[in-house]
């Protein structure tokens, strides 16, 4: 399976959320992953991104978990873009009405601006005192349905890693600001559609009505919100005609200019400021993503420079044993150009001769009996996956849970795997049992160095 390609800001969010994940839910079993990290170098920054990227999702790993998040969220953006626009013409064509009665002009502007008003109100609030929150209704709800679904599919810590990144930004508004003003410009610009189709092909009369307001209030209500559109050479509604609306039998011949009036009122204080927020919020999320690095001295980072910087490679450091041992898996690497062939040794006896004589020294690694020569061997293999990996043992041993362990490891930098069982100790069977258990298959387990070597040597591609 073709794996998603992650932006370098993804990388980071997916570094960052496996570190919440793991500050709650203890570490996680990364030996594999720590030497992918430590094969790809770079800074630390580097590595842990690398460790994130490597991690398996059944080991706790969140790559593919993010990729589907990001699809869900995705959907769920759809989702309120489809509302906005169902919204927008539901609501172009209530203020209008079915053209059988006058249009109430002051009813139809509160109509058409009176929530976008008093939403944009709150959003300037949350972005300059951040106590009241982040002003963004439509964001919120998509970020709690985003978490929401997070919960459900175990993903939680990637909306939390996101939100946590936004804060240290002091982002948030930015990052859901983009949501909220695109689903109000979609909102505004439907409304607006629907505004002209239905003017263009129904007739309406425009009035307005009072019962304790002056008739200059509405003047100046009129004239007032007339000023920005008067600078574009735009006509206008003026005293007379607003006095006009008021009769009990309007004008027809204002019908022009009260629609003109009243879609310019839409335009240049709904959509445009909207469409000009809208690019503001993408510019600065866009401009913070691309700048955006992790904190590595943030505890949960900090912990892993040790295990993942090579200054610290030469150490040893004991971790507790894991709940679980890595599974055996085959056949998933790619082929390089070098070595297609590898024979190791893991704790063979000092009677048993490794390497064999008279064979190809270009086939065989070294003994696996240390730490350090067990991880060299790792990291190799990591950067350097073979075809066919023939690992020698001694069954005079027990096999213990580190062989086990290893043996798993090594599988995942191999297409095929088989084992020399020497020694013809006693344990053999015990062998026998756990190398078949482990997933090995019975043809591909050797006693005598004719068949392994043969095995070893085979040509199958």
């Amino acid at each position: 399976m073709t794996r998603h390609a992650l932006t370098p800001f993804e990388a980071r969010w997916l570094a960052e959320a496996t570190r919440l994940r793991e500050a709650h839910a203890g570490p996680l079993e990364d030996a594999a992953a720590n030497r992918a990290a430590r094969a790809a170098g770079g800074d630390l920054e580097a590595r842990l991104c690398h460790r994130a990227l490597a991690l398996d999702i059944d080991k706790g790993g969140l790559r593919q978990r993010l990729v589907d998040w990001s699809q869900q969220a995705r959907w769920a953006g759809m989702v309120i873009a489809i509302l906005a626009v169902l919204a927008g013409t539901s609501l172009g064509a209530s203020v209008l009405g079915d053209g059988q009665r006058p249009v109430n002009v002051v009813w139809a502007l509160g109509g058409l601006l009176g929530i976008h008003a008093l939403t944009l109100i709150a959003w300037f609030a949350g972005l300059a005192l951040p106590g009241l929150g982040n002003g963004s209704l439509a964001g919120r709800l998509w970020l709690s349905v985003t978490q929401w679904l997070g919960r459900r599919h175990g993903d939680a810590w990637l909306p939390e890693a996101g939100l946590s990144i936004a804060r240290r930004g002091r982002m948030v508004p930015a990052w859901l600001g983009r949501l909220s003003h695109g689903m109000w410009l979609l909102t505004l610009t439907s409304a607006l559609i629907t505004l002209l189709v239905m003017l263009s092909t129904r007739r309406y009369d425009f009035i307005w009505e009072t019962t304790i307001l002056s008739r200059d209030v509405f003047v100046g209500l009129v004239d007032g919100l007339g000023a920005l559109p008067r600078v574009f050479g735009l006509s206008m509604p003026d005293a007379d005609m607003v006095m006009r609306a008021a009769a009990p039998d309007p004008a027809t011949g204002d019908r022009q200019v009260w629609s003109l009036w009243l879609i310019s009122a839409l335009i240049l204080y709904g959509v445009i400021p909207r469409a000009m927020l809208w690019l503001w919020c993408s510019w600065r999320w866009r401009t913070f993503t691309e700048g955006f690095r992790l904190d590595v001295e943030e505890p949960g980072h900090a912990r892993l420079a040790r295990a993942l910087m090579p200054a610290s490679e030469g150490a040893i450091v004991t971790d507790a044993a894991p709940g679980s041992l890595p599974q055996f898996r085959t056949g998933h690497v790619e082929h390089h150009a070098g070595a297609q062939q590898l024979g190791v040794a893991l704790e063979l006896g000092p009677d048993l001769t490794w390497p064999p004589e008279h064979w190809p020294p270009t086939q065989l690694g070294g003994r696996l009996d240390s730490r350090n020569e067990r991880r060299e061997t790792l990291d190799q293999l990591s950067t350097h996956p073979v075809h066919r990996l023939l690992v020698a043992i001694d069954t005079r041993l027990s096999p213990d849970r580190g062989s086990r362990a290893l043996m798993a490891e090594l599988s995942r930098y191999t297409d095929v795997m088989a084992v020399w069982m020497r020694g013809h100790g006693a344990r053999a069977d015990l062998w026998r049992e756990v190398l078949l258990e482990l997933g090995i298959a019975e043809t591909d387990l050797f006693v005598d160095e004719s068949g392994a070597r043969h095995w070893l040597e085979a040509d199958d591609e």
